[in-house]
């Protein structure tokens, strides 16, 4: 059976719903896009199908890469020759306001045809970026610390008493409440803990440039002013939760979504494997901040939602796992563990990145809940990519 989309020429597409069209059906033929990064190979096409999908801001990104896949004539003019199947003039392919060619082609063979493109690999050089400057970056707050000696001095002293004060001694996802201040009469229905305070875009942000500039371009417009300075300890950036919360919010098991003033959360896996702090709550069920003696800053709505976002993408690319597994092995070099050929097939990124970090030490106060290793190496890194179709099964 053909594409649901029997003839382009009969809808209008925008530019990110065209791509992300072709790429769905890309996935489905079992076409890859291959990047490497760390020890192993990655695919590009989960990545930037998640990217156009589930980003923030999918519609920029979408219009980037099509500037990029389109910006000298021999790419335009290939492009022409594919999507056209008579060989005529495809009038819209700098601007994609459409995938219309002259004759009737369904979305099916838009993707067989684009699969034939020399240029392809434009798409992982746009990629890669996204997924180590940001996703992982991302994925890494609280993992692999770099080894310091120095104080958090960066964060203020009263931050957590500011969040206090905003909700009311508890946290608002899970309900447990701070065990730093007098104990109550009767105990609290979901317990007592001590609670951190978590940052939303985590602290790290606040001194890795490729990661301020990923996230800028993943939001579509600039925040640098949201996580750098004073801006990266704002109470509008923070959270207050337990441990076991703080460890499922860092995973990126759920997350918070904001609309017209009000916040929401949303579920990223199931309820089964989430803690009990958060599976005691519904998906989508509202949450309440500021509950508390004193009007302080509520969460940023455009934080909660690009956190949000950069989940959805990573599940629903894959890359979460295969990230997880990067850091694992990040791990095991850093505590020393060389046995076998790890030491040889171990990124030279890694090593880079943390002796950059370990000259840094002077200079920065990391805080260690957040702290990651400096990708600002990565761009000096060869990428080396490839285009293969593993196999094609399609439904007549």
């Amino acid at each position: 059976m053909a594409s649901s989309v029997e003839h382009i020429d009969d809808e209008e597409k925008t530019t990110v719903s065209s791509l992300i069209t072709i790429l769905a059906r890309l996935r489905e033929h079992r076409f890859s896009l291959m990047f490497d990064y760390s020890n192993g190979s990655h695919d590009a096409i989960p990545i930037v199908h998640a990217l156009l999908d589930e980003g923030y801001d999918s519609s920029g990104m979408s219009n980037d890469l099509w500037t990029q896949l389109t910006n000298t004539s021999a790419k335009r003019r290939q492009l022409s020759q594919l999507l056209t199947p008579v060989g005529g003039t495809w009038s819209r392919v700098a601007t994609l306001r459409g995938l219309t060619p002259r004759t009737s082609l369904t979305w099916d063979d838009v993707a067989t045809h684009f699969e034939r493109l020399t240029f392809l690999d434009e798409i992982t050089r746009w990629t890669r970026p996204f997924y180590v400057d940001l996703l992982i970056n991302m994925r890494a707050r609280g993992r692999t610390p770099t080894p310091t000696n120095r104080s958090t001095a960066s964060r203020p002293k009263d931050l957590k008493n500011m969040l206090l004060a905003r909700d009311g001694r508890y946290s608002v996802v899970g309900g447990i409440m701070d065990n730093t201040g007098p104990v109550p009469a009767e105990p609290p229905a979901n317990g007592m803990a001590r609670l951190h305070v978590v940052h939303i875009i985590p602290f790290s942000a606040s001194h890795r440039t490729p990661l301020r500039i990923m996230l800028s371009k993943f939001a579509g417009q600039d925040i640098e002013n949201l996580i750098t300075g004073q801006g990266i300890n704002d109470p509008s950036n923070a959270l207050l939760l337990d441990a076991t919360t703080h460890e499922a919010f860092n995973a990126f098991k759920f997350g918070l979504e904001c609309q017209s003033g009000r916040c929401f959360l949303r579920m990223l896996l199931p309820s089964w494997s989430q803690p009990p702090t958060v599976s005691r709550h519904l998906e989508g069920e509202e949450l309440f901040f500021g509950q508390g003696p004193e009007q302080v800053a509520l969460p940023s709505a455009l934080l909660c939602n690009i956190q949000l976002a950069v989940g959805r993408v990573l599940r629903a690319s894959g890359a979460a796992e295969a990230i997880d597994k990067i850091l694992e092995d990040e791990e095991s070099l850093s505590c020393g563990n060389l046995e076998g050929d790890y030491g040889l097939r171990v990124s030279a990124s890694y090593l880079d990145r943390e002796l950059r970090a370990l000259q840094g030490l002077d200079e920065l106060a990391i805080d260690p809940q957040d702290s990651i290793l400096d990708p600002d190496s990565e761009e000096l890194l060869p990428v080396t990519t490839h285009h293969r179709t593993l196999y094609t099964d399609k439904k007549m």
